[in-house]
């Protein structure tokens, strides 16, 4: 098993704009995909087109993941970061899920998505939110 762990950051509207900062900084390779450049993006509002739905930071040493608070709600402080699990398959990520979750609350659960054969988002039962993810090749 090769679990890797990341920071995944909240902004409120200048998610795109921080992780131009640290990635000048930081060095790396930058990954931005907007809210209107996602597929079913007819049924993203107008003013959220330009929001960013995930960036990726990828550096020698770390990685870095964020976005745009929903409708680019600023997060409140404390709620602006969430551990990022990264699985090798679909059984890892659903054992995973399934332990931090145990006594917690699921916020979405477990399932396919354009980006990902298993996503899902919890906090687990000390308050701390997790994703876990088994991503799709890029």
């Amino acid at each position: 098993m090769s679990t890797t762990l990341t920071p995944y950051l909240t902004f409120g509207t200048n998610c795109r704009e921080a992780m131009n900062f640290y990635k000048d900084i930081f060095g790396g390779e930058l990954f931005i995909m907007t809210m209107g450049e996602a597929p079913e993006s007819e049924n993203v509002p107008t003013a959220s087109k330009d929001l960013v739905m995930h960036a990726f930071l990828k550096t020698s040493s770390f990685e870095l993941m964020a976005s745009d608070g929903m409708g680019g709600q600023a997060p409140k402080n404390g709620d602006n970061v969430t551990l990022a699990l990264g699985t090798e398959s679909n059984e890892e990520s659903e054992k995973l899920f399934n332990a931090l979750s145990a006594g917690g609350k699921v916020t979405m659960p477990l399932a396919e998505t354009f980006w990902a054969h298993r996503f899902g988002m919890l906090t687990d039962k000390y308050g701390f939110p997790w994703m876990v993810s088994f991503n799709k090749p890029m």
